[in-house]
């Protein structure tokens, strides 16, 4: 219980601490990632503002501004020129300047070699759209397999206020940003290094923690097993006592004023299930602080499974319920025979208590799978679907006027999936109310 509590605390610590440092560490390299391009960015504009400046002084052509002052289109800025539809015509990064007679002819054609095949192919063509569309645009792109940033502008006539025929040129610049790429790659490297540091040290500072927080759980909680199995213990005398004296008065009952015997024999009814109720909370408080051992031997499973149908097979006779027993094969499980008997008995005992007259319990054993799976099914009152997940919880009745009118103590099924949990096995229960439970046991077959 203490390390499923313990490793909920850890878990839900080791999430938290991780969205932190992930929302830390995102915001922290969002940070660095504008300081980068803004230095780019700014490089960038400043290109642009010189062509702006420049282009009334050379007869707003893009092929004067350039021939005027080619430093516009050295390295380390890639510079592009295309018309008023967004196709690049001129590159005089890569490209020299298109011959005169072509100048203002409206089409220059591919450039003269020696020019790179894709010289004329825009760095950004999704700039483009969206700078025909915005004006401007600045953007991350890559290009010839490189990362780069990529500012796009239209260039409009001065002379001409008509936004949709005024257009002259469209400018993209670029500027290859490996450097900056390989940068924020090795900030991605550290930060996803220190996340997972962060996290090994969050996991292992907060299993101390969690060991710390429940030590005073812990000790309380042996202190109250401790206190229940002591207070099981003591209890049986007094109520052996008990018994006793009231079984004595019973004897006498013909000297006893009247009405009396049927008092001492309330006293026998409550002393025994006090008794059966000390006994299950002596078994399940050994069990937590370890004090019961298991026999562990082969046992017949099949074998015992008949001799418990057949004791309890009277029983059902009596109280007019129908039982069927189906075995199929040999079942053979390695485990304590006493443990093992008292599952079943509770399994079936609980098959009968909650089957009315006229109803049926089945009980069917098999070998499936390299396991012994026991199946205890009856067609009684069945148990209501927000209950089932809780029939195996300590005290936990779904009807509690029916239990206590049976003998039972609430700590059954609660001792069933001990033993069951003891031998390795697992446990469940279906139910549909009105028609009937099954409790399925799947235990490791030798």
């Amino acid at each position: 219980m203490f390390k499923a509590a313990r490793s909920r605390l850890v878990a839900w610590n080791v999430v938290v601490f991780g969205i932190l440092l992930v929302v830390l560490g995102l915001t922290a390299y969002r940070a660095l990632s504008s300081n980068v391009y803004q230095d780019v960015d700014r490089q960038l504009e400043n290109v642009e503002a010189k062509i702006r400046d420049k282009m009334p002084l050379n007869n707003n052509s893009a092929y004067d501004l350039i021939a005027n002052d080619p430093s516009l289109a050295e390295s380390p800025y890639r510079l592009q020129v295309a018309d008023n539809s967004g196709l690049i015509n001129y590159n005089p990064t890569e490209c020299p300047l298109p011959n005169p007679a072509f100048v203002g002819g409206g089409y220059y054609g591919p450039p003269p070699a020696p020019c790179p095949a894709d010289a004329l192919k825009a760095t950004s063509q999704d700039g483009i759209y969206a700078a025909l569309t915005n004006d401007r645009d600045i953007r991350s792109d890559t290009f010839r397999k490189e990362p780069q940033r990529v500012l796009t502008f239209v260039y409009r006539d001065p002379a001409n206020d008509n936004p949709r025929n005024n257009v002259l040129f469209i400018f993209q610049i670029s500027r290859d940003t490996s450097a900056e790429s390989a940068e924020l790659g090795t900030m991605r490297f550290f930060l996803t290094i220190g996340a997972g540091l962060g996290l090994i040290l969050a996991a292992l500072g907060s299993v101390f923690l969690a060991n710390r927080a429940l030590v005073p759980i812990r000790q309380a909680f042996n202190r109250q097993r401790q206190f229940t199995a002591d207070a099981s213990h003591e209890l049986r005398t007094p109520l052996a006592l008990i018994r006793a004296n009231a079984e004595m008065l019973s004897l006498h009952g013909d000297q006893l004023p009247e009405g009396d015997c049927e008092l001492v024999g309330e006293i026998i009814r409550e002393t025994d299930h006090l008794n059966r109720l000390v006994g299950d909370l002596l078994t399940l408080a050994r069990a937590d602080t370890g004090g019961l051992k298991l026999v562990q031997k082969p046992v017949d499973l099949r074998a015992l499974v008949s001799e418990v149908h057949e004791d309890l097979h009277r029983v059902a006779e009596a109280q007019g319920i129908g039982t069927t027993l189906s075995l199929d094969g040999p079942v053979t499980v390695q485990g304590d025979e006493t443990r093992l008997r008292q599952l079943l008995l509770i399994l079936m005992d609980n098959a009968l208590k909650y089957t009315d007259e006229g109803g049926e319990v089945q009980v069917r054993l098999l070998r499936e799978n390299g396991h012994a799976r026991l199946v205890v099914a009856d067609t009684g009152i069945g148990i209501p679907a927000g209950d089932l997940p809780h029939v195996f919880e300590r005290f936990y009745r779904v009807d509690s006027a029916r239990e206590h009118e049976s003998g039972g103590t609430g700590l059954g099924l609660a001792i069933a999936r001990w033993i069951v949990q003891a031998h390795h096995g697992s446990i469940k229960a279906e139910s549909d109310q009105g028609k009937g439970t099954k409790v399925q046991v799947d235990l490791p077959a030798s």
